[in-house]
């Protein structure tokens, strides 16, 4: 669910108005086969009105401390369920081992470059499947169902929330699957300076592959 709105107050006294767009996606984030999803995009507009008075607000400039921190490396595990695309082959636990470091670019900002293993038993039941049941597409079933990650990211900090958007590409991808570009979106909560635990979805574009439960630290 995204939604992007601008306001503009006080466009004559009191009066402001107000637009934007929605995005909203729903989808059960292939936890379970088949994964039909439906997207709505939104429009909305309004009205707003100012209580505070004749319309002379006076703002008071806040000094705020520059965030000096050095280069910080975090370590993540993640794990779910999901399935693959084929109905009723049946849901499989997948584990993800994640190194990045990131940047801080003030109070409530930093950049991310890391990289992510992935170890997705739906994978490898795909794989013998479509040894099996189809032939003529050739796949070894011995081929490594693993795939290694590389990525870039963003982290905006909202006091111990951080939301967290990340573009990777498979530097090993030994089975094709949705493509070798992935991203992922999501939400992460700290727990003093250094623990933190995570809800993501990891998709390839618009096609999720998995809902990730995680727990990290940052050193």
């Amino acid at each position: 669910f995204l939604v992007f709105n601008y306001q503009w107050p006080r466009i004559y006294k009191n009066l402001g108005f107000k637009a934007g767009i929605s995005l909203i996606h729903y989808s059960n984030a292939n936890v379970k086969a088949p994964n039909t999803s439906t997207n709505t995009f939104a429009f909305n507009a309004g009205l707003t009105y100012s209580l505070s008075g004749n319309g002379d607000t006076e703002f008071i400039t806040i000094e705020k401390p520059a965030i000096k921190e050095s280069v910080r490396m975090n370590l993540v595990f993640r794990t779910g369920l999901n399935e693959s695309d084929v109905i009723n082959t049946g849901q499989y636990p997948f584990y993800i081992f994640s190194a990045y470091a990131d940047k801080r670019l003030g109070k409530s900002s930093a950049i991310q470059l890391g990289t992510d293993v992935f170890y997705s038993n739906f994978l490898k039941e795909l794989i013998r499947f479509q040894s099996v049941s189809f032939p003529e597409i050739e796949v070894d079933p011995a081929t490594d169902f693993k795939r290694v990650g590389m990525f870039v990211g963003h982290e905006l900090f909202i006091h111990k929330l951080s939301v967290i958007t990340q573009l990777g590409y498979y530097i090993y991808y030994p089975f094709d699957f949705e493509g070798r570009v992935y991203n992922r979106v999501g939400v992460k909560r700290y727990f003093g300076d250094k623990w933190f635990a995570a809800l993501s979805l990891k998709s390839h574009a618009a096609k999720a592959e998995a809902v990730e439960l995680g727990i990290g630290i940052r050193l």
